[in-house]
């Protein structure tokens, strides 16, 4: 399983699926309501402020650094990493087991290279897809490295959940490890 990494280009591509999608409507309303020169002008500036000026503050990338993992979001994109001291043949098992300890995460797809997560629709959100791949560092480490995207597309801001997203799958790999090699020593 091969993971697309979460850039500045993903947000600037986002960036520009919106102000064509808002293109759009400003075509349907003028083609509706018949609406003068000055009405077009302050919808289209209206329109373009409202998802401008988030879309900058989406190009900028945001770190969050925890003991084991580093997550890296622009906007409601996020990628991050975390490494544990556990060979990655017991990482699927310790990614389900963290997945099913919470109600948020909805594991989708397990296998021995990766797998897919599934968080759900929100009252600000239509829901994240998470994707991780196991890595083996050495052979009493391994690493995790995941990407949550948002469901639509559109979407530019969000940068809490998307850190919130991978930051819980990373903390629950990471105290299911620590119980694991705690209970083995």
């Amino acid at each position: 399983m091969d993971l697309n990494p979460v850039t500045r280009t993903s947000a600037v591509a986002a960036l520009i699926l919106n102000v064509l999608y808002c293109l759009l409507v400003l075509a349907l309303l003028l083609w509706a309501f018949h609406w003068g020169r000055v009405s077009i002008m302050v919808v289209a500036l209206l329109l373009l402020a409202v998802i401008i000026i988030p879309g900058f503050f989406a190009l900028r990338p945001q770190t969050e650094r925890g003991e084991d993992y580093i997550i890296t979001s622009y906007g409601a994109r996020g990628q991050g990493q975390l490494t544990v001291p556990v060979p990655v043949s017991e990482l699927p098992r310790l990614v389900e087991r963290a997945c099913a300890q919470h109600a948020k995460p909805g594991l989708r797809e397990l296998g021995a290279q990766g797998g897919r997560i599934s968080a759900g629709i929100t009252f600000s959100s239509w829901g994240a897809r998470v994707r991780f791949v196991l890595r083996p560092v050495s052979e009493t480490a391994s690493q995790i490295v995941a990407t949550s995207r948002p469901r639509m597309p559109l979407e530019l801001l969000g940068r809490a959940r998307s850190e919130a997203n991978l930051s819980l799958l990373f903390l629950g790999v990471a105290q299911e490890a620590e119980r694991t090699h705690t209970s083995v020593t």
